[in-house]
């Protein structure tokens, strides 16, 4: 590993150059704080790697982590398949490399723990990319909350709805509505509102013809409790939807003390909109115009050079996975 704080732009290399790696392989290369210094996957030579790989043609490709790391890192991005996160993070972490790694953290939370812990050991960062929680209608909510400008926060629920054909390895997860879609909303919950989860009840279950090995759908009521809030959160949710899917960020009510604020798509608009009994008042964009995967890789970047712990942390994260694997932590049926 490089001296991050004395070098101004930290080598970054993609571990998974799957169809998500695309997107992050384009994040990384168009940011002119750090150099893109490797490609890691296995199948890179075997001729069944990504087409997309030719878009970077200059940047050194390895079949393996060892391998790129000798060439000088100072971090990974993994986007790998969610089931081997865990293992490339211990090797990463093993090598004394930072690292940034799509949700979710690990498939288990025990996985997570030892991670978090090897890294403190080590002294190197570990961030979870929960871009949702960067989204500017988001952080206008996280705001909302700060200020108190409706009062206090009594309730809120989120939903969310869509049929998704999933991936052979999704299809082979339990838990899977909670650590592939849900892990996005229960950290959007915990970060809107500076609440975690201190008590609850969460039931997964299968939708008929579900493709899934477990969990393609849960509902969930979980106590939030923060600093300065302390509410019920009720969410719904399944892979297995046959309905029109609600958007990504999903569809949201939020009781304050004296306004009632939704997040919704109204007369083709997405965003957050004030509720009263004439109709809804539109207030911002919930989700941006993209999905916002610089935001996260930004904050990383910034907090590597600065030797500041991530908003979204591996340490911070925790508490998004003891949601996301609800039905082994809260009440459940």
């Amino acid at each position: 590993m490089t001296d991050t704080k004395s070098n101004t732009r930290p080598r970054i290399a993609l571990v998974g150059a799957g169809g998500l790696g695309n997107v992050w392989a384009q994040t990384i290369a168009t940011d002119a704080n750090v150099e893109f210094a490797a490609i890691v996957d296995p199948l890179i030579g075997s001729g069944k790697e990504s087409a997309w790989l030719a878009n970077h043609a200059a940047v050194p490709k390895f079949t393996t982590l060892d391998a790129a790391a000798k060439a000088g890192l100072d971090a990974v991005v993994v986007t790998a398949h969610s089931t081997v996160h865990a293992d490339i993070l211990r090797n990463a972490v093993a090598l004394g490399l930072n690292a940034l790694v799509e949700k979710p953290f690990t498939i288990s939370y025990a996985d997570s723990e030892d991670i978090v812990a090897r890294a403190a050991q080590q002294g190197v960062t570990v961030m979870v990319s929960q871009n949702y929680r960067f989204f500017p209608g988001a952080l206008l909510i996280r705001d909302m909350v700060h200020d108190r400008r409706y009062g206090g926060v009594v309730s809120v629920v989120g939903e969310f709805w869509c049929d998704w054909a999933g991936k052979p390895y999704q299809h082979a997860m339990t838990h899977v509505m909670g650590l592939e879609m849900a892990v996005h909303h229960f950290d959007l919950c915990r970060a809107m509102f500076d609440a975690d989860a201190v008590g609850g009840y969460v039931r997964e279950w299968q939708p008929a013809n579900s493709q899934y090995a477990g969990g393609g759908a849960i509902e969930a009521l979980f106590d939030m409790r923060g600093d300065s809030t302390d509410f019920p959160f009720t969410y719904t949710g399944s892979l297995v939807g046959r309905a029109p899917r609600t958007p990504w960020g999903g569809k949201w009510r939020i009781e304050f003390d004296t306004e009632t604020l939704v997040v919704d798509e109204i007369d083709g608009r997405y965003g957050v909109y004030r509720a009263h009994a004439e109709g809804h008042e539109w207030l911002a964009s919930f989700d941006g115009e993209t999905m916002g995967f610089n935001r996260p890789f930004e904050h990383f970047v910034d907090c590597l050079i600065a030797g500041k712990e991530p908003w979204s942390s591996g340490r911070d994260n925790l508490g998004t996975m003891k949601m996301a694997l609800g039905a082994e932590f809260f009440g459940k049926r």
